[in-house]
């Protein structure tokens, strides 16, 4: 071998291995509008004790839940915002009609099962366009926890009677 036959050494800059480098990411393909509401779905929704039967329609962004509106049902502003994060989500706020039953629990538990069914919904509108906004946003995930039960010769579930020497 000669010394122009020799492999180039690490560290060796090879002129044919790369033609440019930029700093700037290739431009996005034409991003396709965000599609408006298309179709109606339905989900379900639980949170503690509250379940939430949710189905959306195309409409102006009206919301009715147990026959009343959001501000009604929902007078805590975090309450409200809780439901209304799945549409904000995915940037169809006012794009749906809201047409909710909600059942069981508090206005916490009810907010929360409400905005899982919304969140289903939305999946199941669109799986392949909605689901990893969703998913990412951790939406489509139920809580799972639930009050614990009472026991037997305690005051709570977990609280005891007051202990008393004499």
């Amino acid at each position: 071998m000669t010394d122009n036959d020799t492999a180039p050494e690490q560290g060796d800059f090879d002129e044919n291995a790369v033609s440019q480098y930029t700093s700037e990411s290739a431009a996005p393909v034409e991003a396709a509008a965000r599609p408006t509401a298309s179709a109606p779905g339905a989900g379900t929704g639980r949170r503690k004790q509250a379940i939430a039967r949710v189905r959306i329609v195309p409409g102006s962004g009206e919301w009715k839940i147990n026959g009343r509106s959001l501000g009604a049902y929902f007078p805590n502003k975090v309450h409200q915002q809780i439901v209304n994060e799945p549409l904000v989500a995915l940037e169809l706020d006012g794009a749906y009609d809201v047409l909710v039953r909600v059942h069981g629990g508090g206005p916490s538990g009810q907010a929360g099962a409400v905005r899982l069914g919304v969140a289903r919904s939305l999946n199941g509108v669109d799986p392949e366009l909605n689901r990893p906004t969703l998913k990412k946003a951790g939406l489509l995930t139920r809580d799972a926890r639930v009050p614990e039960r009472k026991k037997a010769g305690l005051k709570k579930a977990r609280k005891a009677p007051q202990y008393s020497k004499r």
